[in-house]
């Protein structure tokens, strides 16, 4: 009977030199170690660049001229200065650090009328993409008082907004327009009342 060949299995290259061996091993874990850290940071860098490419940022702004350029109309709106959508969950005015439940409220409370030509637009629970603005209160000055519309005109650089909003990843903010810089908060909790005092 012929006998087959010899095989010899090669389950470990060695260099012949054991402590070579070791280093080689050690290098090998180590550099697998590494690669592992590497692709972790770069998961929490891309979760943080997607939560950058989609954060919202409300502002306050007030004017005193209508879009068209042709009238004088007293607007108060809330912007999303930020790059990704905002759900508003909550909104509360102020007049001089006082609560006011709405436009005329307000009205009555800077400029002591009980009446007046208010467009007003529901702000609460909307949301409000990228770049878009709601008017939320508008006094034109073609439709009201003279006194009213001046006395407005001087008075609204005395309201303030606090605005809770959350981003589409729920992450949430606090906004008030007498502070430079939004507070981040756990999530939105419902406005206290405002009653007009």
């Amino acid at each position: 009977m012929l006998e087959a060949p010899e095989v010899e299995a090669h389950l470990h290259h060695k260099t012949g030199h054991s402590m070579a061996d070791k280093i080689l091993a050690v290098l090998a874990v180590f550099l697998s170690i590494v690669s592992v850290v590497i692709a972790v940071g770069h998961g929490k860098t891309m979760e943080r660049l997607v939560a950058a490419n989609s954060w919202p940022n409300l502002s306050y702004a007030t004017g005193n001229e209508s879009e068209d350029g042709k009238g004088h109309d007293i607007v108060f709106d809330i912007r999303n200065t930020g790059v990704g959508p905002a759900r508003i969950d909550s909104v509360e005015l102020f007049y001089k650090g006082v609560p006011v439940a709405s436009g005329p409220a307000l009205i009555k409370a800077c400029c002591d009328a009980d009446k007046a030509d208010l467009t007003t637009s529901y702000v609460r629970d909307e949301v409000l993409p990228a770049r878009d603005t709601i008017e939320f209160l508008t006094l034109p000055k073609a439709s009201n008082p003279a006194a009213l519309w001046a006395a407005l005109n001087v008075e609204r650089m005395q309201v303030r907004l606090r605005m809770c909003y959350c981003s589409v990843f729920e992450e949430c903010w606090v906004r008030d327009t007498a502070e430079r810089r939004p507070t981040r908060v756990e999530e939105c909790k419902p406005s206290q009342p405002i009653t007009y005092r």
